[in-house]
């Protein structure tokens, strides 16, 4: 059983994509039946550890009521403030930005969300990629 735990935990922290997900999710279920909630949102939280390294997001703080994203000043830099504010603020009024030290910090407050924070916080890392300027 533990080897099968441990096989499972090594698929997931090889995670890197959308694709990667549906992949290892089908697996899992051909293997073990319908996959809990849970094991999903774990899955995500891999994928966004990932993505967040690759754009050299490192600083995450995390409390019972909210997550703050630090972008890193370099980062910062190349955003395009105006896109970012607007596609983030279309997520949810949950989002709210500031600055320190040249750095952004974007807070999502986590209570009451529609959905599980995981969700917001790719679609910000997916708007942060976006919203770079060339």
């Amino acid at each position: 059983k533990e080897e099968i735990k441990n096989e499972i935990q090594k698929m997931i922290n090889k995670i890197q994509t959308e694709k990667k997900i549906k992949k290892i999710k089908q697996e899992l279920e051909d293997r073990f039946g319908t996959l809990s909630e849970e094991i999903l949102i774990y899955m995500r939280e891999e994928l966004f550890e990932n993505k967040a390294k690759e754009l050299n997001i490192n600083r995450i703080v995390q409390t019972k009521n909210f997550i703050e994203v630090h972008i890193p000043r370099e980062l910062t830099e190349k955003v395009n403030g105006d896109e970012l504010f607007l596609r983030v603020c279309s997520l949810t009024r949950k989002f709210r930005f500031s600055m320190k030290n040249k750095e952004l910090i974007i807070t999502l407050d986590t209570i009451n969300l529609d959905k599980h924070y995981i969700y917001y916080l790719m679609d910000l890392l997916s708007i942060i990629k976006d919203s770079l300027k060339e």
